[in-house]
């Protein structure tokens, strides 16, 4: 690809800068990486002594995950799986299981790797719908990490609602998005009586404070100054 749109200058000057570009493709190695878990993937800057992926081929997609994203979010996964046949009352048919991040999961930003029938898609009313049951579930509207694989039939998904054919609809959308919401919801709750938080020594700290104010000059308590703040 060196020579990408070599004879559409207009079209090369829409190319972001090649940082921007390599970030985007370990972004998307490493969602190809976890979901092909049989797979061992690479990848390298050119001129750069090591890779900024390396993954195995793995039995398990958790090991596949902390490969890949590392041990600290690994450990803060929550398996959900749920399933609707197309005897069910609501006409719909799929089949999901993934990775959802628990209450002790911390992140500033969404990352949802979302596969449809083995295929890296992108559903943007899923998205939303799974972070509004985090924002209701959990405090200060903590931004998630999903990995989701759904089985659905061919004819039931729509691939042509955007140009590159990366975002999707499916029939009965509105039915299986709250099936999934409803899942991780009650996956949710369950972890949040799990929730660990780090301990703090309350008394130490304040015994310390205290005699650094005992030991402060005379001269910065001196009349008209106002004491130092801790």
């Amino acid at each position: 690809v060196e020579n990408l749109f070599y004879n559409m200058i207009a079209r090369r000057k829409t190319l972001q800068k090649s940082a921007d570009d390599y970030a985007k493709i370990v972004d998307l190695l490493s969602r190809f990486a976890i979901h092909h878990k049989n797979v061992s993937f690479s990848c390298k800057k050119h001129g750069a002594a090591r890779t900024d992926i390396h993954s195995v081929a793995a039995t398990s997609r958790l090991d596949s995950i902390r490969c890949v994203y590392g041990a600290s979010v690994a450990k803060n996964l929550i398996e959900v799986e749920v399933s609707s046949s197309s005897n069910h009352s609501s006409g719909c048919n799929f089949h999901m299981e993934g990775f959802v991040s628990n209450s002790n999961y911390i992140a500033k930003k969404t990352t949802l790797v979302l596969y449809i029938n083995d295929r890296l898609v992108e559903c943007s009313a899923m998205k939303r719908a799974i972070e509004i049951v985090y924002a209701a579930t959990l405090p200060k509207a903590s931004k998630p990490f999903v990995y989701m694989s759904i089985e659905l039939p061919r004819d039931h998904i729509d691939v042509n609602i955007h140009p590159t054919k990366k975002e999707v609809s499916l029939l009965n959308q509105e039915v299986i998005i709250e099936k999934i919401q409803s899942e991780i919801e009650s996956k949710l709750r369950n972890s949040n009586d799990t929730r660990t938080f780090q301990e703090q020594k309350g008394e130490l700290i304040q015994s310390t404070l205290t005699s650094m104010q005992s030991h402060l000059p005379a001269s910065s308590l001196a009349s008209g100054q106002k004491s130092q703040k801790t």
